[in-house]
This record gives structure tokens, sequence and C-alpha cells, in this order.
């Protein structure tokens, strides 16, 4: 079996209603650039999608949303190994014969015409023809051997589907009663935990986001001082003490972490936190707090452990050290959302 591996960075996604990773199985070939061919059953790795990141802005999306991926090179290198000369300098030496480095640029093509140009994480895709599994791994960057040339690194350079991509839409409606007048809005989409900031747009309590690009997300609020998640409740004991023990292993400048809730998602062996995290201890020479509400994501294996694999938070601030942190609410209205086309509107818990 031979693997082709791909120079793919970051880049943008778009989507609009929810995916399942079952849904995430499309026929279609691969073509490289070496003239060879690969047909069959394509799909992410379960519980991935596709990430890229054009300019500053980072999207997720689902395999069906993509009519046609291109690969085209952006850059290339011949470099050497090197190492410094001395501890402590900066001076280097270098050794080896030269090896090439390439850089992709990415454009994902969706069902309306519209494309994303941009840096595509490393991804990984299994083509199934019959009983043969082919592996294909899209890197963000592609590095050859010693005294390879350019010609001998190949990687796809399109990848398309037989199938219609499911439709997509840009931007998506938010329609939130109840939060005051001008609150902050803020989603997490499931799986790459990509961040979108919802705009105000047109009546009061209504937003305007980027799409999610088929992905479910968390939704929260900030209206003052007041935090609102949208969670469900009753919060799940079990899974929140296992969240709690495996953040006593984690260690950076949020030295203080209280687990709001966490659910399971059983589908993807994964488990979602909601965590309220402060500095407690001195940073240069201030008492001053520093706080995030966050969203960690975990994976679950057959044992029971977790592994952190991805967070990302709504809101962070600062506080003084005498003064409470911001109250958060988990709100039954924002994850009960009723879905009608491209809008999403709270309901009753």
């Amino acid at each position: 079996m031979k693997t082709f591996n791909v120079i793919l960075l970051s880049s943008a996604l778009l989507s609009g209603g929810y995916t399942t990773a079952s849904a995430q199985e499309r026929r279609g070939q691969v073509e490289f650039t070496d003239s060879n061919i690969v047909s069959g059953v394509i799909s992410l790795t379960p519980g991935t999608e596709l990430k890229i990141q054009s300019g500053s802005q980072v999207r997720a999306l689902g395999l069906d949303r993509v009519r046609e991926m291109q690969f085209a090179t952006e850059r290339e290198d011949m470099e050497r190994a090197w190492r410094f000369k001395e501890a402590g300098q900066t001076a280097k030496e270098y050794f080896g014969d030269p090896y090439p480095v390439r850089y992709l640029n990415t454009t994902i093509m969706l069902a309306d015409g519209e494309k994303i140009s941009g840096h595509l994480y490393t991804t990984v895709l299994y083509v199934v023809a019959g009983e043969k599994v082919q592996k294909v791994i899209l890197l963000a960057k592609q590095r050859g051997k010693e005294g390879e040339t350019y010609q001998q690194l190949v990687y796809p350079k399109r990848i398309s589907f037989a199938d219609n991509a499911a439709a997509t839409t840009a931007t998506v409606k938010l329609k939130l009663s109840g939060f005051g007048a001008k609150p902050e809005v803020v989603a997490i989409t499931r799986g790459a935990l990509v961040k979108l900031e919802a705009k105000a747009a047109g009546s009061p309590g209504e937003f305007e986001m980027p799409s999610p690009l088929g992905r479910e997300f968390f939704l929260a609020v900030k209206t003052g001082q007041t935090l609102s998640v949208g969670w469900p409740q009753p919060v799940d004991a079990k899974i929140t003490a296992l969240i709690r023990n495996a953040l006593t292993n984690l260690e950076d400048f949020l030295d203080d972490r209280r687990v709001l809730g966490a659910i399971e998602d059983a589908t993807n062996a994964e488990i979602y936190s909601l965590v309220f995290a402060v500095r407690k201890g001195q940073t240069h020479g201030t008492s001053d707090q520093t706080w995030r509400l966050e969203i960690y994501r975990w994976k679950l294996d057959d044992d029971g452990r977790v592994m952190l694999a991805g967070r990302d938070y709504f809101f962070r601030g600062v506080t003084a050290k005498n003064e409470p942190p911001p109250p958060v609410q988990l709100s039954g209205k924002l994850w009960n959302l009723h879905q009608t086309g491209d809008v999403w509107t709270t309901s009753d818990p």
C-alpha cells in the first residue's frame, strides 16, 4: 500500500444544517501529480472534519459540503539541516545534502460555486475500493529526503466527488430573546472547536454569524457581566467528575479551573466540558485575575481514560483580585435552539 504525504496548512469553512460522522462517506477520486488516480469511497477519520484558514479566519466543514478540492504549489524551497555552532550563539553551521520543501495552497469549491482558498490543516483521508483501503495524508508541509528533487514529491492535485455536495450558505441568522440590550454572542463548533462571533443585525435580538458549515455548535451570550451558555441540565455528575480529575494534570497559565459540566458524544468517543478558568497567581507584579470561559474537547478510549484533544474560549477578561469573577448561567434556551432553514431561534428548555 502506498501512502502519499502532502503539504497543507489552514483555511476557511462553511456550513448549514447538522451532519453526523456517517454522512462523511462519499464516492469520488483522488488525482495525484504523477497521474495516478485512486477511486472509491472517500471518508475522513471519524469525528474529524476539514479545517482551513484563509487570512486570519479559521473555519471547519464536513466532507459532504465539498464539491471539489484543488491543490497548487504556493512555495518551494531547498533547505539543509543545521545546528548552532555554539550554545547561546546565533551563528549556524549547515550539514548534509539539500532537501526539497513544498507549501501548498488549497481551494475548496462548494455546492453553490463559492470557492474558499487558503491553507488546510493536516488531514487524513481514506479511500476504500472493495477490500483495499488507501490512506491519503494531506500535510501542512511536505518535506523530501536529502538529495531528492521536487518532482519526486507527489501530492494530490484534485479531489472530486461523484454525488452532489450539500447546500451551503456563508452566514446564518440567530434570533435570541430575553438576553437584554446589546449582548455579545459567540458560538464554538463541535469537533474542530472553531469560534464564530455573531454580529447584531436587524431588529433587537437578531444576529448574523458565519455559517457553522454543517457542524453542531455551542452558544454563549454575555450581557453586562453575566455569562450564559447553552448546556443541558441536570449536569452529568459521573462524566463531570471524570473531567475534573483529568484537569488536575493540566498545568498552564490559568491555574484554577471549575468544571461547570461535561457531556459525552458516544458516537465519536468524545467528551466536551465547560470550564471556567482563572489565573489566581500573581502575574508581572499585578494581582488582577485573568479569566476565560472555555470549551474543552477530550478523546475517550475503551478503558475510560481521557486525553485533551482541543480547547477554545467563548469569552475572557480580567477582574481585580478582590472582585468576584462574572457569574455563569447554564441556559436551557441556548441549548434547545430551533432551526428553520438558516435561522436559529431560542426556545423554552
